[in-house]
């Protein structure tokens, strides 16, 4: 493709959509063209807001008068995959907040779609384009770490009431597709996948101690990788006030910590820690409008490259899945009690 600026369609209109419009205004040959939400007034009053020249309440009929390059799906998780496969039928390219959809059998209709359509799909999973993520990726994935005992991932944030009552969507299986596993933690659970390959067996515990919603509001599991590391997964939106983000790597050759993206503890043999700025990037630990944009700017400036010289996106539907598939694997080892086998 030769055009320079690639035109993107946003799908949805809700907190996270704001997040994209500020991202993509901060990214050279990106912008926003129109945002289409089901309800027209809706659309009408987040395209004035945000001074977006045109709404829709079909992706379809906008198409019909408005050339564009690719769709941005910024719906709750459960409608992801419609909106992706919708995208597909009219030759756009997709670019998917996290995670790709709620079931595999989503994810894997939209990514064929995509791929019939010869379309880009890439998703959101945008921690892994912070620096101090990648550095310690590599370290793991080079072997600089050795070989990988324990790994560990602590999600502790907190989500009043009102969180969840602000959409009626929020909390349902229907349409979240779970509570703070899906939710809040798809990040911290993509970076384990991410960094360790994908996972063997699961075995998990859920409850819903303190809100009003069908979902899960927290629990733990103990995760089996495929290159034999163990670890623990832990997640919940009943923590008060709220803690960063942590993962923990162990290997044979020495430890890697980091909280909210950042490595705190570096202490690996022969290998001096990697000289990187400190990162101020708020991770949303109890106000999810907190969140920065810098790793979403990242995500889509990568985008916009793939379409533009015809390669992969940063984070394809095959990386993006493996997440999921634990996630899915964690639900159903909490409701049958037993370990459950990828």
């Amino acid at each position: 493709m030769d055009r320079k600026r690639i035109e993107f369609v946003l799908l949805g209109t809700g907190n996270i959509a704001g997040k994209y419009v500020a991202a993509v205004n901060n990214v050279p040959n990106a912008s926003i063209a129109a945002v289409v939400s089901r309800t027209i007034s809706k659309a009408e009053e987040f395209a004035q807001k945000h001074d977006i020249g045109h709404f829709s309440d079909s992706l379809e009929s906008l198409a019909e008068k408005l050339d564009f390059d690719a769709v941005i799906i910024a719906t709750p998780s459960g409608l992801h995959a419609d909106g992706a496969i919708r995208a597909a039928k009219l030759k756009k390219h997709v670019l998917c907040e996290k995670p790709l959809d709620i079931t595999l059998k989503k994810i894997d209709a939209m990514t064929a779609a995509c791929e019939s359509a010869h379309v880009k799909l890439g998703c959101a999973f945008q921690h892994r384009a912070a620096a101090h993520n990648k550095a310690a990726y590599e370290a793991v994935q080079s072997g600089k770490l050795g070989k990988i005992y324990i790994a560990n991932t602590f999600l502790k944030k907190y989500r009043g009431q009102e969180y969840y009552d602000s959409g009626a969507w929020r909390g349902t299986w229907a349409l979240d597709g779970g509570g703070p596993f899906i939710q809040q933690a798809a990040h911290t659970l993509d970076l384990m996948v991410w960094m360790m390959g994908p996972a063997k067996s699961v075995f998990a515990r859920t409850a819903t101690a303190a809100h009003d919603i069908e979902v899960e509001d927290m629990g733990h599991a103990i995760v089996e990788y495929a290159n034999g590391a163990q670890g623990v997964l832990e997640a919940s939106t009943v923590i008060k006030p709220g803690y960063p983000n942590k993962v923990e790597i162990h290997g044979e050759k020495g430890s890697i910590i980091l909280t909210d993206g950042e490595i705190v503890d570096w202490n690996v043999e022969g290998l001096e820690s990697p000289q990187m700025e400190s990162i101020s990037n708020a991770s949303g630990t109890t106000d999810p409008m907190a969140i920065g944009t810098q790793g979403h700017e990242r995500i889509i400036a990568d985008f916009v490259e793939a379409v533009r010289h015809d390669r992969e996106p940063m984070i394809p539907p095959a990386s993006a899945r493996l997440s999921v598939e634990l996630i899915l694997a964690l639900y159903k080892s909490a409701r049958e009690g037993k370990t459950v086998q990828l």
